[in-house]
């Protein structure tokens, strides 16, 4: 079973983040697909979009997916500060990565 890694992110008005981790999977999903990831704190009822699928030269396959609940492309996800914390716990808790800390949200409409 090919190890694909995985790129999510999550995003409030005023911050981002960049979550990743490495999946055994029987198949590599298809750009415009979704995905559900296990996540016992938050649960699997929200879908993520592929939107990228990268076959590496050595063999290492990336998948990237759209930001989480991206309505109307406002480019953010969540209204509180404290929902993002929340959310971006519960993923480093079941598993993903954050090699780097959250940032500032440069893709919010409303951002400056």
């Amino acid at each position: 079973m090919p190890q694909i890694t995985f790129s999510i992110w999550l995003a409030s008005k005023t911050r981002w983040a960049h979550l990743t981790k490495d999946i055994s999977m029987s198949v590599v999903p298809r750009v415009g697909e979704w995905m559900k990831f296990e996540n016992p704190t938050q649960g699997d009822s929200f879908a993520w979009r592929v939107t990228q699928v990268t076959y590496r030269e050595a063999g290492d396959i990336e998948v990237w997916t759209g930001l989480l609940e991206n309505i109307d492309d406002r480019g953010y996800s969540f209204e509180s500060e404290r929902e993002f914390d929340e959310y971006l716990q519960s993923y480093l808790s079941a598993g993903w990565r954050c090699e780097r800390p959250p940032g500032e949200n440069r893709h919010f409409k409303g951002s400056k």
